[in-house]
This record gives structure tokens, C-alpha cells and sequence, in this order.
């Protein structure tokens, strides 16, 4: 019997890259999507969703690569009953197994990479017990197991909390028992995305989550402004006053910006607002920047050049956030070479060191605030934390070749990704 290497297209792997929705498009679905050209130098790779977006169709499109997708994009369960059942991630079973040609690839395929959020975990139901799979789970349903998402943009709960709780008993111990039924399984692998986020996982489920990190690309956050984004940012209607600070983030509690303008009064420094929400809570952080006399400007429909732009002509990216599982603005600041101010909680802990390259500050501490703002605009400052940033983004490999590279040692710790065959 002769042992030989089989080479070309057909000697790699067969993975397929899955994710409930990839619509609407956020951190977690520009992460994966950035990942996507990594991984297929290394797997022969197939992507579905239950909710596709343009910007997968299209990246999908121009590498050529299958995409299964149901006949009419899945449409979330979100009304408070659908809550209160869990019928969000019971849905996506019936919708996953509708999806044309799903079984046929799933039989084929030597792993999946499963990345978590709304419909995710229903495949899980249709994967075979000898199928490798790595779920990335980015973080727990917040929206179960942490008040701070049942509070409205003010902070106050939206009803009492105590109903909110025993509203939602039934789902949380659905969720529970439906990650320990299909993620803790052998031959399964599960990472969180950061060690905030993976030490939540345990807490909550009980069981270890490794941890492989989100990126930021070099060549969409670039060192330097390119002529497309100086474009755009002319392009950009109502354009902000200098000094301003930027934050990203729906118009919500959890992402602090109520928070940020509270922390601003008397700072003389104006806030830039990247996000999008309701009409009334965006009425009521308007109204509330007003009487702390902190200028606003919000934008919810700028694109990824104008976001950059807007970042690197401000004075500091900031956040607020409560319980951010990695927090990609914190990265992204720090590619593009802009100081970094963030809420000395969760994940921005991953990414940032405190004063070597940008800060991590006390929630109440609005004094420390304001003198890190001021020293931000220290020309001799920026130009350190721009390079001691750049240099920490290297550190964790926070690139889309590593994370390619981690997938891979998650799926297949003792496996080249070559097929060896026997005659």
C-alpha cells in the first residue's frame, strides 16, 4: 500500500462557514467576512445563513465561493412572547433544515466554523456526531442573563426587573440547556472572543471556551488617510466641530452614550455619535446633550470610509460600553493611529494598556476623563500610542491570517490540512 499527498484545490479541507444572520452587518459579521479570503488559503470553504446580507452575496460572488441560503431570507422572532419561549434559536432548527442543499453539504464537509448570534446553534441539529466543529462564541445571550440590556437609554428599566427575570426564567434555562446539549459535545471545540467573554461562557454554561480574538485589517484601517476616504469624508453632510470625540453604538444603554454626554459637560469637547437607534431615544440624547451643553452630531448611515475618516480627524475614539465581550472600535482606533479611551471593563482589557497605548478610566471618574482627553491631543502622545497601538495589534495577532491560522488548530490540532491518501 503506497501513502501520497493529494495537491491542488482538492487537497484541502472541506470546511463550511456558518452564521444565523449576517444581516444586518455588524463587528462580528465584518470579522468573519474578513476572514473568509484567509481561510480559504488553507480550507476549501462554503458559507451559509439563514440571513444573507449584500456584503456577503457579494464577497461570496467575487471569490467564487457556494452560498447556501434559504429562499426567503429568515426573519427573527423578536416579540416579547418569542422572548419569553426562546423561540429564536427554536425557530432556526425548522429554517436551517429548509435550506436548499444544507444536508447534501453538511455530509460532505470535514468541519464547520460556526460563529454565534441569532439562529446560529440551529444547525447543530443536522451536523453528524463525526463532523469537527468550532463554534466561535462571541458572547452569551446578554439579553437572558444580564439586566444591563433591559435598561432604556437613561439607564432605568425599561419594566421592573423583577418581572423582566422571571419573564425570561424560561428562556434562560432553555439557552442553557440547549448550549450544553449541542456545543458541549465531542469533537466540538468552543471559543469566546476574549478572556471577558470566555470566563461569562463558563460562568454561565459551565463548561471552558477558549479564546480566539476578532481582527482589524491594515488595508481597510489604514496608517494613513487614502484619497477614497479623503473623498468621503467631504461627502459627509453636517460636518462636526473640532474638538469632538467619537463613540459607535446603538442608541442604547449598554453602549454608554448617555454616559459619554454626562461625562463631557464642561469638557468643551463635542461628541460624534456613529450608530443608530429609534427616533425617540435619539430625541432624548439630543435633549440630554443639550441641557449638559455638550455639542452632538449623530450619524447612522455613514460607510466604512467616512467612519474612518470621521475617527482619525477626532480628538479620541471613547466607549462607555457595560460588559463589552472584545470591543472591535478599541482595535480599529488602534490601526488607524487614533488615541483610545475606553471604560476600564470588560474585553477592552484584551486590547488595551493602560497609558502605553491609550487608557483604561474609571465609569465615574469624569475628571480623569477630561485630563486623558486633554492629554490625547498631545501631539507627542498621539505619536507614542499611535506606535505602541499598532505594536499591540501585532502582539495578539490580531489579523485575519492568524485568526485563519487558530481556526484551523481549533478544527484540527493534529491534521495537516492536506488530505493523505492511501492506495
Amino acid at each position: 500500500m503506497q501513502t501520497r499527498l493529494k495537491v491542488g484545490s482538492e487537497s484541502k479541507l472541506k470546511i463550511l462557514v456558518a452564521k444565523g444572520c449576517f444581516e444586518p452587518v455588524g463587528g462580528a459579521e465584518r470579522d468573519i467576512m474578513r476572514a473568509i479570503p484567509s481561510l480559504m488559503e488553507r480550507f476549501e470553504v462554503s458559507v451559509a445563513t439563514l440571513r444573507p446580507s449584500k456584503e456577503l452575496e457579494k464577497l461570496c460572488s467575487n471569490l467564487g465561493l457556494k452560498l447556501l441560503i434559504p429562499n426567503d431570507p429568515w426573519i427573527v422572532p423578536n416579540g416579547i412572547l418569542d422572548e419569553m419561549l426562546h423561540r429564536k434559536q427554536r425557530a432556526s432548527f425548522h429554517a436551517w433544515a429548509k435550506v436548499p442543499g444544507i444536508r447534501d453539504e453538511l455530509a460532505i464537509v470535514d468541519g464547520i466554523h460556526l460563529v454565534s448570534g441569532d439562529g446560529s446553534i440551529g444547525i447543530l441539529r443536522l451536523v453528524g456526531s463525526e463532523t469537527r466543529v468550532h463554534v466561535h462564541y462571541l458572547e452569551p445571550d446578554r439579553g437572558l442573563h444580564e439586566n444591563v440590556l433591559h435598561l432604556d437609554v437613561r439607564g432605568k428599566p425599561k419594566r421592573p426587573m423583577i418581572i423582566t427575570r422571571l419573564a425570561l426564567s424560561f428562556a434562560r434555562f432553555s439557552d442553557r440547556r440547549m448550549v450544553r446539549k449541542y456545543v458541549n459535545r465531542e469533537n466540538y471545540v468552543v471559543s469566546a472572543n476574549s478572556s471577558y467573554s470566555s470566563s461569562k461562557f463558563k460562568s454561565i454554561y459551565g463548561f471552558d471556551a477558549g479564546v480566539i480574538r476578532p481582527t482589524v485589517s491594515a488595508s481597510e484601517f489604514t496608517e494613513r488617510q487614502t484619497d477614497e476616504e479623503e473623498g468621503a469624508w467631504k461627502e459627509v453632510e453636517d460636518l462636526p466641530e473640532p474638538p469632538w470625540v467619537v463613540t459607535i453604538g446603538g442608541f442604547n444603554w449598554v453602549k454608554g452614550i448617555w454616559e459619554c454626554i454626562s461625562m463631557l459637560e464642561g469638557s468643551g469637547v463635542g461628541l460624534v455619535v456613529v450608530g443608530r437607534g429609534s427616533d425617540d431615544d435619539l430625541h432624548a440624547l439630543k435633549e440630554h446633550a443639550k441641557k449638559s451643553e455638550v455639542d452632538l452630531w449623530v450619524y447612522s448611515n455613514l460607510d466604512l470610509s467616512q467612519l474612518i475618516a470621521t475617527m482619525r480627524r477626532s480628538r479620541a475614539v471613547i466607549s462607555m460600553a457595560h460588559g463589552e465581550p472584545f470591543g472591535l472600535t478599541a482595535i480599529e482606533a488602534l490601526s488607524v493611529g487614533v488615541p483610545a479611551l475606553f471604560v476600564d471593563e470588560g474585553g477592552f482589557r484584551d486590547s488595551i494598556i493602560d497609558g502605553i497605548c491609550g487608557r483604561l478610566l474609571p465609569r465615574d471618574d469624569y475628571q480623569a476623563w477630561h485630563r486623558a482627553i486633554e492629554i490625547a491631543g498631545d501631539p507627542e502622545v498621539m505619536r507614542k500610542w499611535e506606535a505602541t497601538g499598532r505594536n499591540r495589534i501585532r502582539e495578539l495577532n490580531l489579523d485575519p491570517d492568524s485568526q485563519s491560522e487558530f481556526i484551523l488548530e481549533a478544527l484540527f490540532p493534529n491534521r495537516s490540512p492536506i488530505r493523505v491518501e492511501e492506495e
